[in-house]
């Protein structure tokens, strides 16, 4: 799983240096928060480590193509790629994959990682670290075009988030940005 995981690092960050996107901070935040999760649920932490890591790994190059709605589906065609090489188990690989496609949320995860990496992608924007990471760094847009971004992104993540942890940790973050946004439009 080492060989992997540094697989994983290493092709999340080149994309990130390739394209801008996700941003570094958002595959950090994502990964950290995700490893600390798993550890407090008792869930597989490489697992999770691998899901954070690569669950947006080609969305820069979906955004550069202009087929946002695809980056799940290239995401993980590349990350089948990686999987071909690994010697991790099927049930591993099967995990990993459901850590990709799952991270937008689901009626029902494959599994407690990958809940926990759909948990750890919505800290990307409604935990005020997070949000303030793309106030900082998504600065080439337009104000009014960023706002509106982010308070669609902040509505989206919020509607995802479904372990109970998160939400206590997230809700009063929420609230705060909430109350931003209003004013940011206002």
């Amino acid at each position: 799983m080492k060989n992997f995981l540094t697989q994983a690092e290493k092709l999340a960050y080149n994309e990130f240096e390739r394209t801008g996107m996700p941003l570094k901070q958002h595959i950090d935040l994502a990964c950290e928060t995700g490893k600390r999760l798993a550890k407090e649920l008792g869930a597989n932490v490489d697992i999770v480590e691998a899901g954070t890591l690569l669950m947006d790994c080609l969305i820069g190059q979906a955004i550069q193509e202009r087929k946002l709605e695809k980056h799940i589906e290239m995401s993980l065609a590349k990350v089948n790629e990686l999987l071909k090489k690994s010697k991790l188990s099927d049930k591993q690989k099967e995990n990993i994959r459901h850590c990709i496609t799952e991270h937008h949320g689901s009626d029902k995860f494959y599994s407690l990682e990958s809940e926990i990496c759909c948990n750890a992608d919505c800290y990307r924007f409604i935990s005020i670290k997070g949000f303030s990471y793309a106030m900082r760094y998504l600065r080439e847009m337009s104000f009014d075009d960023l706002v509106n971004l982010l308070e669609k992104k902040v509505n989206e993540k919020w509607g995802l988030v479904s372990l109970d942890v998160c939400k206590h940790e997230l809700s009063g973050q929420h609230e705060i940005l909430e109350k931003m946004l209003g004013e940011l439009k206002s």
